[in-house]
């Protein structure tokens, strides 16, 4: 295993705990009749899509404190000189969960030195 695979190993370990960790965070929300709102692009967002997103980001700062971090729902978080940067997804397919139709999921991706290296469904 070179160094850089057991660098990314360690990373996916993280990311599908935290999908998972998100995923469940969901479930929870999940056929309940929950609030829609509309972003300026005219796209639906939940509390489900927001909380989602808050608990990837709150792991990832926690984690990996100096990583950039890309959010569907908050937008970038920047960090000077750092070659890791997130992306997040919190609820990929929010028409279908708002409808009730279990066709959506959680996503989150890792770029390093402007390569994607990982992601996570």
């Amino acid at each position: 295993m070179t160094v850089k695979t057991a660098a990314v190993s360690k990373y996916f370990d993280f990311m599908k705990e935290t999908a998972y960790l998100a995923g469940k965070l969901t479930l929870g929300y999940f056929q309940t009749g929950i609030g829609i709102e509309y972003k300026a692009d005219e796209t639906p967002v939940t509390v489900a899509d927001r909380r989602a997103e808050e608990l990837i980001q709150n792991r990832i700062e926690k984690k990996y404190p100096h990583h950039a971090i890309v959010g569907e729902e908050y937008g970038i978080k920047e960090s000077q000189g750092s070659s890791q940067r997130w992306f997040i997804d919190p609820i990929d397919g929010t028409k279908s969960f708002i409808c009730g139709v279990p066709l959506y999921s959680v996503l989150i991706g890792l770029e390093i030195d402007v390569v994607i290296e990982a992601g996570v469904a």
